[in-house]
Order: C-alpha cells, then structure tokens, then sequence
C-alpha cells in the first residue's frame, strides 16, 4: 500500500490575520516615531547627527526623504549603562547598610566627571587620581571582565585593614577605599568603567561631599560643626589609590 504525505495548508484567516497584526504594528510604531519627533527640537541633517540611527523599527517617511530609525540599539546602550550605573550604586549601598549607613544616591553629573576622567585614561590606564574637589576611588585590572560590583568589593575588602577604634590602617596596608565608601558625610556618589587599548579595565567612583579628612572618622558626622579646619583636598588615611 502506497503511503501519501497529506498536504497541510493553514486556512486563508491566519494568512489574514498575520498580515492585518503586523500592518497594524506598523502603523502605530510608525506612528509614535513621528509624534517623538514632533515633540523634539529641531536639529541639523548633519552626517553626525543621523549616523547614530539604526535600523530596527520600521521606516519612517519624514519631508519625502528615506530614514532608518535604529531605536532599539541606541535605547539597549543606553539601558546597559544604566544597569551599570545601579550596579555600582548598589553594591556600595550594600556595604554602608552594613555598618548602619544611609544609602548613596546616584549623581549623574559627578558619574559625567567620572567618565571624563576614564576616557582620559583609556590609552595608558595608569591609577592616577583626578585630583578633583570630591572623593575619589580608582581601580585598575589586567582583564577586562571586571564587573561594577566586583570593583566595589575590592574597595569594600580593605574593612578588614581598618582598626575602627585607632581609625587607622594596619600597617603595610590600605583601608582609604572602604573608609570613602562608608564615609556618612558623603550622600552621593557617580562611577564610569572603561576598558583599556592595552587590555584590562579602569574604572573610577567620585564622591560627593567627600571623605577621608585627616582626623575624622567616617562614622562622625561633622557637617554643620562651626570652626572645624578642614584640609583641601582630603587627605589619606592610610594611603589610597
């Protein structure tokens, strides 16, 4: 007996159906690309300011020109430094919450100082300090999988080299790191993380007001104290790089 193969064809409505799904996903796509683009202000044609746009969500016609709108990838860098930035903010909020400190917030213009001064150091990674007016903590590696919160647990392992008591450092040791990161005089802190040309990672958190004064304790509160002489900038308990 002669087997035949029953040819299965899907009925004309799921053809149907499937074309009217994706006309309609088009069309309000189309149509919220052209409602963010009324609400912009308008900007040059420039080469530079179109070559950012790539192509994933469908095409929009703008002034009977052609334009590719590439949202999806420019909304997923944004988003990756986004979920690098909550990283860094709660792996050191993590470390506060253990000695009983209030959270840091996330300053974007100190984490914008932060990525100045990485980008400066792509080509040589060297730890070199900013030597700005905040607190600041930098790290190098020679591998670049170094994740935010696997830096910040470096700065935060220097707990042990600090005698809380002495507010000191052990000798031969550095404890400035972690005393930054809990430092309770500090409310806002902003980080950037760059790979170098060379191979490895740099990375940089600042720190705003800063910390690590000479002769105070991170665990004081000393603003508002009138007559308190204060050096600028701080200087380092124990040494910090």
């Amino acid at each position: 007996m002669e087997l035949r193969k029953r040819k299965i064809r899907a009925p004309l409505h799921i053809f149907v159906g499937i074309t009217l799904f994706y006309l309609q996903l088009w069309s309000v796509t189309a149509q919220i690309n052209h409602e963010e683009s009324s609400t912009k202000p308008s900007v040059n044609n420039s080469p530079s300011a179109t070559s950012t746009r790539l192509l994933l969500s469908p095409p929009s016609f703008t002034g009977n020109r052609f334009s590719f709108r590439f949202r999806w990838r420019r909304r997923r860098r944004r988003n990756k430094v986004n979920r690098a930035s909550r990283e860094f903010l709660i792996a050191h909020n993590l470390v506060r919450a253990r000695v009983g400190e209030p959270p840091f917030q996330w300053d974007g213009r100190l984490a914008a100082y932060a990525r100045t001064w990485a980008n400066q150091r792509v080509g040589d990674c060297r730890l070199v300090h900013s030597n700005g007016p905040y607190g600041e903590n930098i790290f190098w590696a020679g591998q670049n999988n170094w994740r935010p919160r696997d830096i910040v647990n470096v700065w935060a392992d220097e707990n042990k080299f600090y005698d809380v008591r002495g507010n000191t450092c052990e000798p031969q040791h550095m404890c400035g790191h972690y005393t930054q990161i809990v430092w309770r005089d500090s409310t806002k802190v902003g980080c950037a993380r760059v790979d170098c040309s060379n191979g490895g990672v740099y990375a940089i958190c600042v720190y705003n007001p800063p910390g690590n004064y000479e002769g105070e304790n991170p665990f004081g509160s000393y603003d508002g104290q009138i007559g308190l002489v204060r050096d600028e900038p701080p200087a380092v308990i124990g040494g910090m790089a």
